[in-house]
């Protein structure tokens, strides 16, 4: 907290004097912002909100979250609940209970390589916020366009674009952020700096480059650390107290971009490092004696180091009139290096390297292209159509000893066409009939549809159904992960089949504008419903010495529910409500009864509400959010399905961000406010076993303070 203190200390004589130099005129005005079709460059880049309905967090919202990663943003988010690990440092996403496999996160429209595959099952801490421009949410199955695996939605990050018309911009940030009461100057709480540099080169020409480090220490919680060691009467007692709850990593994003105009044609370049670093400290401690016959304790611990290239170009312009096209081309290589060593606890030093090798390693290459507007002369018709193509080679394995000759290099390959025509009937209804048809290296052929109506009313009602395939292709990983050793025998399947159903989206979108234009009012519902077929999952087969444990496609699920959202703009409040009703049903492919499992129904609420006070240039904001208790179904650790259940929680967070000069801005607040940390979490039966047990599930680091200053400096 001195850190902290210190720096609210220097800051403070600079906010007296910002708030006292405030314009004292209110010029805040409403914008409503209409659900429209996005043209021009933004289009290449953006998710068509004519055919989806499209959430946006906006660079704003980022900033009024001091969010530094794509987990710090979305853990409000109505239908989507951020799932971190605290073991592996991993923090995946689920939405409408289907978890990050069926979640596609682009980049500028482009898949992001993950550990296991492209695009899917993100860890969604490794992807940087501070060259981002908005997110944008995409709700339902929307694969026609985006591909196999887009079942629950799309995340669409968008990089910044512009100088703003100056020659020169230069903007950095630094971060200081307890972990719950836990914070120093290097070896608790997080740490986050970041650096930006643009130039506008000639009159079309832009270029940019940046860094940004995330030091996060790790939670401490009721550990105490890597080098602790409980002795007692001259021998070790192993009381699993060593480590942290929290493993502690860090990260490392460098990137460079530039845009280029020629004419009708745009084109932009980005190339992006990765690097993190994970350390793993292990709770058992070895009991050793020396030469004397003193302790001399070890621990087995663990570093695992990821380096990831993303080069990404896209073409765009116009061609034939008003016909427009759109390519993409990208290059992404990610290895994973694991090392193993000997940690002396008394001594503080690694004593031994055991392993030092690559147990992950992926080469992607892709390529997207798309011609819209053919019927450029039409009022009626248009036709967009495009390609898609993915080849992935590499590997993702942990083996030893003899095992390790069975790992191998794979690959997997996708070849995709596609068409969605846009027809017209009249001013108020059009329809949207789509279909790609996707070959898989792996499976062959698969054909995935879509059908959608809008139908705009005279008083700002628009209704909007989307009908579709819900189509999953199994991932990398699922298809040739490798895990073997003397007491492991987990392999991945060749032989699995895509998973395939029915979605259906229903929305309703309302808006009112107050008399005298005091602001608006809006309203959305939404219904929707999956019914899905041949789910992959992780069986066991016990017949051997060592169980073996592999995916097949052996489940069925239905997903049913409701969202109704209303939000309220007036001239200095935003004031937002939401919730979800979703029910889950999951049996077996060869189960006697399709109704054998009943739905298990779950409850979730937000709110948000922000202020702005423009004579001092600040806006106030609280967020909350209510997860309501949750029933699924998972996999026990021996080949049985069980029921888990998880306690309901409350999230809330709140901000203040102060421009203190145009140029100098501090963003202050409070994550967590509530403390929650863990989260109460049971079986509530065990298959055939008939036991049920209890533990709990980490969701959170404790209620946590940040500080945030933003410095933003422009010439020509």
């Amino acid at each position: 907290m001195l850190r902290i203190s210190l720096l609210v200390f220097l800051l403070f004589p600079l906010l007296i004097l910002a708030q006292e130099n405030g314009t004292s005129a209110d010029t805040t005005r409403i914008t409503e912002l209409d659900e429209v079709v996005l043209t021009g460059e933004s289009k290449v880049l953006s998710v068509s909100k004519k055919l989806f309905r499209v959430e946006t967090i906006t660079n704003k919202d980022i900033k009024q979250l001091a969010g530094n990663n794509l987990a710090d943003v979305l853990n409000q988010n109505l239908n989507i609940t951020v799932m971190p690990n605290p073991s592996t440092g991993r923090s995946t996403i689920s939405m409408f209970g289907l978890d990050g496999q069926y979640v596609k996160i682009l980049m500028d429209g482009i898949p992001i390589a993950s550990d296991n595959g492209m695009g899917n099952n993100i860890d969604i801490t490794q992807i940087n916020l501070e060259e981002v421009e908005r997110i944008e949410i995409v709700e339902g199955a929307v694969g026609v366009l985006y591909g196999d695996n887009a079942l629950a939605g799309v995340i669409n990050i968008v990089s910044k674009n512009g100088l703003d018309g100056n020659k020169w911009t230069i903007s950095t940030s630094l971060q200081e952020e307890t972990l719950g009461n836990e914070y120093a100057w290097t070896n608790e709480g997080r740490h986050i700096q970041n650096l930006k540099i643009s130039h506008q080169l000639f009159d079309a020409t832009q270029i940019a480059a940046g860094f940004s480090r995330n030091d996060f220490a790790g939670f401490f919680n009721e550990y105490k650390g890597r080098d602790y060691v409980n002795i007692q009467d001259g021998t070790v007692v192993n009381d699993g107290l060593r480590g942290l709850e929290w493993n502690p990593k860090e990260q490392i994003t460098a990137f460079f971009d530039a845009r280029q105009k020629v004419g009708k044609h745009t084109f932009y370049f980005k190339s992006q490092y990765y690097n993190e670093e994970l350390d793993i400290y292990n709770h058992l401690v070895n009991g050793r004696l020396n030469g004397n016959g003193e302790p001399n304790p070890t621990a087995n611990d663990q570093l695992f180091t990821t380096h990831r290239w993303v080069n990404n170009l896209n073409v765009a312009g116009d061609f034939l009139g008003s016909t427009t096209y759109n390519l993409s081309l990208s290059y992404q290589n990610q290895k994973r290096y694991v090392e193993e060593y000997t940690y002396n606890i008394l001594q503080r030093g690694i004593e031994a390297f055991n392993l030092d090798q690559l147990n992950q390693s992926s080469k992607i290459y892709y390529s997207k292209a798309t011609v819209n507007n053919i019927f450029s002369k039409s009022e009626r018709f248009n036709l967009l159509t495009g390609y898609e193509l993915i080849f992935q080679k590499g590997f993702d394995a942990t083996a030893s000893g003899n095992y390790s000759t069975n790992t191998s290099e794979n690959t997997l390959e996708n070849y995709d066409l596609f068409a969605h025509l846009d027809v017209n009937l009249s001013e108020r209804l059009s329809i949207y009939p789509g279909m790609r048809l996707t070959n898989n290296s792996q499976f062959g052929n698969q054909f995935i549809w879509s059908f959608s109506s809008n139908y705009d009313f005279e008083n700002d009602l628009k209704l909007k159904a989307i009908f579709g395939s819900a189509f999953r292709a199994p991932s990398f990983e699922e298809f040739f992960f490798y895990f073997v050793d003397s007491n492991h025998n987990v392999q991945g399947n060749r032989d699995l089949q895509p998973e395939d159903g029915i979605s259906v989206f229903l929305n309703a979108d309302k808006k009112w504008s107050l008399a005298n234009d005091e602001g608006v009012f809006s309203s959305a519902f939404r219904g929707f419903h999956y019914n899905l077929k041949d789910k992959i999952t992780l069986v066991g087969d016990d017949s051997g010495d060592t169980p073996l444990f592999t995916y097949q496609n052996v489940e069925k699920q239905k997903i049913l529910g409701v969202t109704l959202s209303n939000r309220l703009q007036l001239k200095r409040w935003n004031i937002g409500l939401g919730s979800t009703y979703l029910g889950e049903s999951t049996t077996l492919n060869d189960s006697d009864s399709e109704d054998n499992s009943e739905y298990v129904w779950s409850f979730a609420l937000n709110s948000n509400l922000s202020h702005t006070i423009p004579k001092w240039g600040t806006t106030f904001s609280a967020i909350l959010k209510y997860t309501g208790r949750r029933q699924t179904i998972v996999n026990d650790g021996s080949g049985e399905d069980t029921l888990d259940r998880t306690d309901s929680f409350t999230w809330l967070d709140t901000t203040a961000l102060i421009e203190l000069t145009p140029q100098l801005d501090l963003t202050f607040g409070v994550r967590n406010v509530l403390d929650v940390v863990t989260v109460n979490a049971g079986n509530v039966s065990s298959g055939v076993h008939g036991s049920s047990g209890t533990g709990t599930q980490l969701f959170g680091n404790g209620r946590s303070y940040f500080l945030k200053l933003s410095y933003l400096l422009t010439f020509n």
